[in-house]
């Protein structure tokens, strides 16, 4: 059933067309805080997690947005789309790490023990 979703979602996206109101925005905003917070969690043994998510999904939306950017009347709505979705990231990386993923625990230092019996 999942699959048949799927394939029905992706037959339609095709017409689907985007502007530059405030619905579009707050997609690239929950696009981009979904995309960190996966990111983010792969890396959970990481101790960097949250910038190596808010990274990924910030140079995804750069690099898919850059078409856009070379067209002169899309340059604003490129620049509004990666603005959002870069919000968007931050968001979804520091919730993740904050809220949804245990604590990362590193030994900070590392030392000698040094015992004497009296």
């Amino acid at each position: 059933m999942k699959k048949l979703a799927l394939m029905v979602l992706l037959l339609f996206a095709g017409n689907s067309q985007a502007y530059d109101g405030l619905s579009s925005e707050l997609s690239h905003l929950v696009g981009g805080a979904l995309l960190a917070g996966v990111v983010t969690r792969s890396f959970q043994e990481s101790e960097h997690r949250a910038w190596i998510g808010f990274a990924a999904s910030s140079v995804a939306i750069v690099l898919t947005e850059h078409r856009n950017y070379e067209k002169p009347d899309r340059r604003h709505g490129a620049q509004l789309d990666v603005t959002w979705h870069v919000l968007g990231a931050a968001l979804g990386a520091w919730s993740t790490d904050k809220y949804l993923l245990t604590p990362f625990v590193s030994p900070k230092h590392v030392g000698l023990v040094w015992t004497r019996q009296y």
